[in-house]
């Protein structure tokens, strides 16, 4: 099969599989393939491998969300070799693959190291920056019950288990949305980054002041 086949048949499995909306949603990997794709063609990337990885890169989050599995990135990469596999493309261009998205998670141990590795990496990330980026903290925070502020912001990530009242999206962006535009490996993405993280600050900087009752 040709990787334009191979891609249409995945994009179609991907589709079914992740139509539940949310945070992590397909939308989300739409958006992931559109950023990635432009990185790639920026940076001189392999545009095939970081398409494949971008549509694969969250195949399994909803495992991690059950607790089904401890890292959806490392799932997701044993995921995507299984599918590549079955569809007889190369063993050299799966593993290509599968190190994308094992190395995408912004919490992961594993840095990327291949520049199409760094491109899936920063366009994942991006998309939790700007305004798409608030959008799914709030998405987010309104399944689990968040506050829409905290006047003063917790040190600690959300977790299973925490009570959705004690966080907001602000701590959020105080903790990780804030400091995503550092975690950029690539020119492209610390460009986009860049303006991201502008919008993101006037946003909560305006947020603050209407929830204080001031103009």
């Amino acid at each position: 099969m040709s990787y334009e086949a191979v891609f249409a048949e995945l994009y179609e499995l991907v589709k079914r599989e992740m139509s539940a909306g949310g945070a992590h949603g397909f939308e989300h990997v739409e958006r992931v393939l559109r950023l990635a794709g432009r990185i790639a063609r920026e940076e001189g990337a392999d545009i095939e491998v970081v398409r494949f990885a971008a549509l694969l890169h969250d195949l399994e989050r909803r495992m991690e969300d059950s607790g089904e599995v401890s890292c959806h990135a490392v799932a997701s990469a044993e995921r995507a070799e299984k599918l590549l596999k079955e569809r007889g493309l190369s063993e050299e261009f799966i593993e290509r693959v599968a190190e994308c998205i094992r190395t995408h998670r912004f919490r992961g141990n594993i840095a990327p190291v291949s520049l199409e590795a760094k491109v899936l990496s920063d366009a994942d990330k991006l998309d939790a920056t700007g305004a798409v980026g608030i959008a799914r903290a709030y998405l987010f925070g309104g399944r689990y019950g968040q506050r829409v502020w905290e006047a003063e912001p917790r040190r600690e990530r959300f977790y299973p288990g925490m009570r959705g009242e004690d966080y907001s999206p602000r701590t959020e962006y105080e903790l990780k949305l804030s400091r995503l535009k550092e975690r950029m490996y690539t020119s492209t993405g610390r460009r986009i980054a860049e303006k991201r993280s502008s919008f993101m600050k006037l946003f909560f900087d305006e947020l603050e002041r209407e929830v204080r009752g001031e103009d």
